[in-house]
């Protein structure tokens, strides 16, 4: 789509506005105008009343409602790991095999990986789950209660040591730099070739 605005001369083929009013006459660039203005003004009025009629709903992986039975890895963070037979074996151009033999070969790794998965994740998920649920749950609780406050502290101190810092700077280092940026700021460098 082009960036000119809907109503313009050089647009009026795709303006989703009539040309003529109600009554038969031309309408001119102002009452375009108008009516865009108009049409702003009744959206944001409507997103408006949107905003207040929205409850803040929770972050979409706590509610197991809307887990995505299919989707499970929406952010993405195991892509390294989502490898498929042709990621790991392949056979050049040259050099190849029975067509049946690397059908079987395909169909037999992956259901073989498959079914392997699902087993030993049946045994170690429900536990591991409990075990990496009770390690960032701790982790959080020292997050919120211990190292934030820490820092927190830590940035108090170092803002009154910033103002002391700064004005010490601003009675010594301060002086001397506008004078030398004075001074050696007449100065004229000329290159003269021989």
């Amino acid at each position: 789509m082009s960036d000119s605005k809907p109503g313009s001369e050089h647009n009026l083929n795709e303006s989703n506005m009539p040309l003529l009013s109600e009554d038969g006459t031309e309408k001119t660039e102002e009452t375009f105008e108008n009516e865009l203005e108009e049409k702003k003004d009744e959206s944001t009025e409507k997103k408006k009343k949107d905003k207040k009629l929205k409850v803040p709903k929770e972050k979409p992986g706590y509610d197991h409602d809307n887990l995505d039975m299919t989707l499970r890895d929406s952010k993405g963070i195991n892509r390294d790991i989502d490898l498929g037979f042709d990621d790991i074996l392949a056979e050049p151009s040259t050099a190849h095999g029975f067509d049946p033999i690397w059908r079987l070969s395909f169909v037999l790794f992956t259901q073989i990986r498959k079914c392997v998965y699902r087993i030993i994740a049946a045994f170690i998920a429900v536990p591991l789950a409990i075990i990496w649920a009770i390690i960032f749950s701790i982790l959080s609780v020292i997050l919120v209660w211990v190292v934030r406050p820490i820092i927190r502290i830590v940035q108090l101190f170092l803002a009154v040591f910033k103002e002391l810092w700064v004005s010490f700077l601003q009675a010594t280092l301060e002086p001397l730099c506008a004078t030398a940026g004075a001074l050696f700021g007449r100065v004229k460098v000329s290159n003269n070739l021989v």
